[in-house]
C-alpha cells in the first residue's frame, strides 16, 4: 500500500512540474511545515489564485527549472487554501479555459486569463 500511495505521490509530482514549467512565476521554497530534511513546496498561481504542493526530496530533480527562494520570499507565503479548495478552484479554471478556446492556445494563457485567439475574437 505505501509502494502505490508513493507512486500515486511521484505521478504527481511529475505533473505538478510540468504545470510549474507553464505557469510564469512559479517559485519553489523549502517547507518549512515538514520536520524531514529536502521537503520543498512548489508555489504556483493558476488562474489569479495560488495553489501550492508539498514536494518530496526523491522528487526534487522534477523542479530544477523552477526559481528555487527562501522560506521567507513573499512568493512562498501559503495563503491559507485547502486542498478542497485548491482543486475546486482548477477544476473551475480548467473549464473556463477549455470553453475560451480550447487546446489550441492553451499555452498562450497569461495571468489575465486571455490568449491571442480570445483576444482576437
Amino acid at each position: 500500500m505505501e509502494a502505490e500511495r508513493d507512486g500515486a505521490y511521484r505521478e504527481r509530482a511529475h505533473l505538478v512540474a510540468l504545470l510549474a514549467a507553464m505557469t510564469p512565476g512559479a517559485v519553489i521554497a523549502p517547507a518549512g511545515d515538514v520536520d524531514e530534511p529536502g521537503w520543498q513546496i512548489a508555489y504556483l498561481r493558476i488562474g489569479g489564485r495560488q495553489c501550492s504542493w508539498h514536494i518530496a526530496p526523491r522528487d526534487a530533480a522534477f523542479f530544477e527549472h523552477l526559481e528555487h527562494v527562501p522560506a521567507d520570499d513573499p512568493r512562498a507565503q501559503w495563503d491559507g487554501h485547502t486542498t478542497d479548495e485548491k482543486y475546486g478552484h482548477i477544476a473551475a479554471w480548467t473549464t473556463e479555459l477549455a470553453e475560451r478556446c480550447g487546446p489550441e492556445c492553451s499555452e498562450m494563457h497569461t495571468e489575465a486569463g486571455r490568449c491571442e485567439t480570445a483576444r482576437n475574437r
